[in-house]
């Protein structure tokens, strides 16, 4: 049984996040137009995981350029500017620059990594809300126990999400619940509300314990 959920709970953090670690960069442009580059950090062990179903051919997680390409083909507007891979550890870094035409060309890249992503504009005041996290993994329900849980926290206290924006002239961020409503930053987190770059950084573990969701609200 205790291997079970050890087993279950390594497949919870790869599904919840795709990853055990990630930065998202956004650059936007005055004609919508930008680049998104993303450096991922995936635990050599987490990938292997996926080659248990028969499907090594086809990673969960995208970890070479092939996997991108096919990824990017399918989005219009999207072209791979460059792409990069190194180990640290028992980690493989895998970093990709993506440069996209238009807002909805960000957004349909930006939804497989998230729970929603949305653009709007008024008076001539463009947003960005990108919702990160729903709500909290609620452990009790898998039947996963409390020391397990502990050992997460302790196992992936140095995996992060961080999320960054940028736009010509000043920009600034809130942090929302699951639902976009802006709340309060909690504490643990490294935020720069406002600037030529903006930002977020969170653990990945603190992301999934947010028992009412987060997400990220940009203005420009």
């Amino acid at each position: 049984m205790k291997k079970t959920q050890v087993f279950f709970l390594f497949l919870v953090v790869l599904i919840f996040n795709s990853c055990i670690g990630l930065a998202i960069n956004i650059q936007m442009n005055n004609d919508g137009s930008g680049r998104l580059t993303l450096e991922y950090r995936v635990s050599r062990i987490l990938m292997n995981i996926g080659g248990l179903d028969g499907n090594q051919r086809w990673p969960v997680i995208p970890v070479g350029r092939a996997d991108w390409d096919r990824t990017i083909e399918r989005i219009n507007g999207a072209r791979i500017n460059s792409f990069s891979t190194k180990e640290v550890g028992l980690d493989t870094v895998i970093t990709v620059v993506i440069n996209y035409d238009t807002p909805q060309t960000l957004l349909e890249m930006l939804e497989p990594l998230g729970d929603k992503a949305s653009i709007t504009t008024d008076n001539a005041q463009w947003q960005l809300l990108y919702i990160l996290e729903k709500g909290a993994f609620d452990a009790e329900q898998t039947g996963i126990e409390p020391d397990l849980m502990e050992l997460a926290q302790t196992m992936f206290s140095d995996y992060d999400l961080s999320i960054s924006f940028s736009a010509p002239g000043n920009s600034t961020m809130a942090i929302t619940d699951g639902d976009g409503n802006e709340i309060t930053p909690p504490d643990f987190a490294g935020i720069i509300s406002s600037g030529r770059t903006t930002s977020m950084k969170m653990r990945i573990m603190d992301v999934i314990g947010m028992s009412d969701g987060i997400g990220v609200l940009f203005r420009w």
